[in-house]
């Protein structure tokens, strides 16, 4: 619910303690007898709570009224001058309110009386009585304004009815009833200089009546220099000849404001769970400038509001901490925060200070030196140390500290705005349609121990383009939050899906194996028993139909554990391993007999990492196996073509100040020659090459065909130049 910036309307309400203040003052209004007009000021700051004040004392006066004799009990009239528009409005409304409460039936006769009487003295004040009274237009707006309603019966009353004895009889009236009448004027300080004047003027000539008192509440400093304006004088001076009772509210201390904000976040946020809540950056952000936001109550409302309507919207899929910080800034530092929006490059990511210069560094700390150069309601070092803590790229331009891609890692963990992958959510107030919200991670996480239920978000997620990016955020998702029992069930569906990822991403640098094993590792090694992680891995591969590489690549990983395919040094001891050597063992015939069933029904060679799979299954398995496999695939064109596709590679290759990598194919001759002799295949295939079946190929098989082709001539080339030498 959002909260209302309305004042309380009663001490029930109260929680600043200013009770006590109010109901002296109500206390000091009942208290004056004398007859004279007295005119009370209420000062406080915008902000400060002077309407709520005003409500509470007034809630007081009713209180102790109820045992008044009825001819005792004090009348309240409640004029608003935000009403009307211009001197004239306001000065007669103001009396023709006060007659009309002071005409209600219920009221004694003497005060009807002066009901009626302030009706013809409120007439001295309408609009058409102070226009001229001849000329060709005079009586046409004469019956113009008459029409809108006004006391006066005729011009020629008007002409004869004195101001001055009007007043008088009015006072003379007012000086013979025992009530007091407590006129309140709240938030004179919103009107404009000339509106404040006519205010002023009117509680002091024009309405200080007998039996009257005034309370005015106001900005102090407002009204002095509106005064001082349109008096010519002092603002100062003025006001202490109108207002003989000054009540100063009591400063609301920087700890109240801290308490009411405090109060209203925990209460916001009751429900948010501990483990999400980093207490010791809440405790950072705090007090390194968001604390300073805050001068008054009514700031904390306008806050809170617009802290209740935006983050309803996002809370899933932002950090609240750093949501807190970024509101705080729109609310309150608005140009700040479009500099910060429209500025990414400045604020998020780190500073990779390889190939680059100190002038670039130098150019981002002007941008941003320029974004809050025009900060005043927070400290300049203060806003500065805030936003480094928001923005921690910020401190590689004020200082000398850099920051790795592993902090990257774990502030995309986090959902932090200095997140490329998230800075927008904060701004944007949604997610892309390429993205994937946190509540669709948790969603699908929620159902992760049912295996069928999990594959069936896992399809989904390829089929929209967007399971590299689940495998990315599943990456730096907290692994306690995902039960141990949902590890297997999880490793078992990604394995039996790996093959059915895109190779690559949006970093083509980095290919999906490396993502998908990287994943695996966090999950298995939370099982700290070696034996229920063997149990992981030989549960998955068994239940795995859809997928082989991924099965291979993750044994082959396994088995450089123990020094597999290279150097024995520096090899952990082995009861520290992932697995030991007798559960690799046999984790790798249960690959190769994978392998097999994939041979034996001829999706072997068309898998797109044939090289790979042959690799591991010649180590695992016997030669024999895998030359008989290979002899089988090239008696017929087909299957010839297949498995030489099996063998083309992409590879890519990026320059440092290069924002686009580039892609080169290539198949290399010596792995080919490891399975097969190449003066065997040779002429088979150049006959495909020129044959019509080529154009018939797809893309990929037509570079394969091409790149084998150069390979073999490039080599006999080689062969030649070494033989002439």
């Amino acid at each position: 619910m959002l909260t209302s910036d309305q004042p309380i309307k009663s001490s029930k309400e109260d929680v600043l303690g200013r009770v006590d203040f109010a109901q002296h003052l109500g206390q000091a209004i009942i208290n004056y007898k004398e007859s004279d007009s007295l005119v009370i000021g209420l000062f406080g700051a915008w902000g400060s709570g002077k309407t709520s004040i005003l409500n509470m004392c007034l809630e007081y006066i009713d209180t102790k009224s109820v045992n008044f004799a009825d001819e005792e009990k004090p009348i309240i009239v409640k004029f608003n001058p935000w009403n009307f528009s211009d001197q004239d409005q306001l000065i007669s409304q103001f009396f023709i309110q006060l007659s009309s409460v002071l005409g209600r039936h219920d009221y004694a006769k003497d005060l009807k009386g002066v009901g009626k009487q302030l009706e013809k003295y409120a007439s001295f004040f309408e609009p058409f009585s102070l226009l001229p009274t001849v000329g060709p237009y005079a009586d046409k707006l004469y019956k113009t304004l008459r029409s809108i309603g006004n006391a006066a019966k005729t011009s020629g009353e008007l002409k004869g009815r004195d101001l001055n004895s009007t007043k008088e009889e009015l006072n003379e009236l007012l000086d013979k009833q025992s009530h007091k009448i407590l006129i309140v004027i709240d938030d004179i300080d919103r009107l404009d200089d000339l509106e404040i004047r006519q205010i002023f003027q009117l509680v002091k000539s024009l309405g200080d009546f007998k039996n009257t008192i005034y309370l005015l509440a106001f900005d102090r400093n407002v009204v002095i220099n509106a005064l001082s304006k349109v008096q010519e004088g002092s603002g100062i001076e003025y006001l202490e000849k109108v207002v003989q009772v000054p009540f100063e509210i009591p400063l609301i201390s920087k700890g109240e404001v801290e308490d009411f904000l405090l109060n209203q976040l925990s209460e916001l946020f009751n429900n948010f769970p501990e483990n999400k809540w980093d207490k010791d950056y809440w405790i950072n952000i705090y007090h390194s400038g968001f604390k300073y936001f805050f001068r008054n109550i009514r700031d904390v409302k306008r806050y809170i509001n617009s802290l209740q309507f935006n983050y309803e919207i996002v809370k899933r899929e932002v950090n609240v901490i750093d949501f807190l910080a970024i509101t705080g800034i729109q609310v309150f530092l608005p140009e700040v925060y479009y500099g910060i929006r429209d500025n990414s490059e400045i604020f998020t990511g780190v500073y990779l200070h390889y190939g680059r210069t100190d002038k670039e560094k130098e150019e981002y700390k002007k941008r941003c030196d320029l974004i809050i150069k025009d900060v005043k309601i927070v400290p300049p070092e203060k806003f500065l140390e805030f936003l480094k803590r928001l923005f921690p790229k910020l401190e590689t331009y004020y200082g000398n500290t850099y920051y790795s891609n592993e902090e990257l890692h774990n502030w995309r963990r986090d959902c932090r705005i200095c997140s490329p992958d998230y800075f927008e959510r904060y701004f944007k107030l949604s997610i892309s349609r390429e993205e994937i919200s946190q509540q669709e991670i948790e969603t699908i996480l929620s159902v992760s121990d049912d295996p069928e239920q999990f594959s069936k978000y896992i399809l989904k997620l390829i089929e929209e383009g967007k399971i590299l990016r689940f495998l990315e955020l599943l990456s730096d998702y907290n692994p306690d939050r995902i039960p141990q029992e949902n590890i297997e069930p999880i490793v078992t569906v990604l394995m039996d899906m790996g093959d059915l990822f895109p190779e690559r991403g949006n970093n083509i640098l980095i290919k999906t194996r490396y993502r998908l094993s990287y994943l695996f590792d966090q999950l298995i090694h939370r099982i700290t028993n070696q034996e229920k992680r063997y149990r992981i891995y030989k549960n998955s591969i068994d239940k795995t139909t859809n997928s082989l590489y991924t099965i291979v690549y993750e044994v082959n990983k396994l088995g450089k554990e123990h020094g597999r395919f290279g150097t024995v040094q520096d090899l952990k001891p082995e009861e520290d391993r992932t697995i030991n050597s007798d559960q690799l063992k046999e984790l790798e015939e249960l690959a190769c007999e994978k392998i097999k069933i994939w041979a034996n029904d001829g999706k072997l060679v068309k898998h797109k990492n044939l090289q790979h799979i042959l690799g591991n299954w010649k180590i695992w398995g016997t030669r024999q196996q895998v030359k008989d496999f290979v002899e089988n695939q090239i008696k017929n064109d087909e299957s010839l073509i297949y498995f030489v596709t099996g063998f083309l590679d992409e590879s890519f290759t990026q320059v440092l100040i290069d924002y686009a990598a580039n892609s080169e194919w290539e198949i290399n001759i010596n792995n080919i020659e490891e399975f097969i002799n190449l003066k065997e295949i040779e002429p088979k295939i150049r006959r495909i090459y020129s044959s019509p079946l080529f154009d018939q190929l797809d893309e990929t098989q037509k570079i394969a065909i091409k790149k084998l082709l150069e390979g073999i001539d490039g080599k006999s080339e080689e062969s030649s130049n070494v033989a002439q030498r």
